[in-house]
């Protein structure tokens, strides 16, 4: 069997494959991990969880209509 290769933290356009009707559930878990890696100091994944939060935030404006704090 070929070594199975590392996967990338974050694709080349993260958040964009997540589906319309599963983006505030996507928003909502990625406040949930942020919370979390603050809370355990892990601020390097703390930090994904927010910028990912960002993308969907910014999707449920401009898809949805949807306006989400940050």
């Amino acid at each position: 069997h070929p070594p199975m290769r590392k996967l990338r933290r974050l694709r080349n356009n993260p958040g964009k494959s997540v589906p319309e009707e599963l983006l505030f559930t996507a928003f909502r878990w990625e406040t949930v991990r942020e919370q979390y890696f603050t809370n355990i100091h892990r601020l390097d994944d703390a930090t994904e969880a927010r910028y990912l939060r960002t993308i969907y935030s910014k999707r449920l404006w401009e898809e949805c209509g949807i306006s989400v704090e940050l």
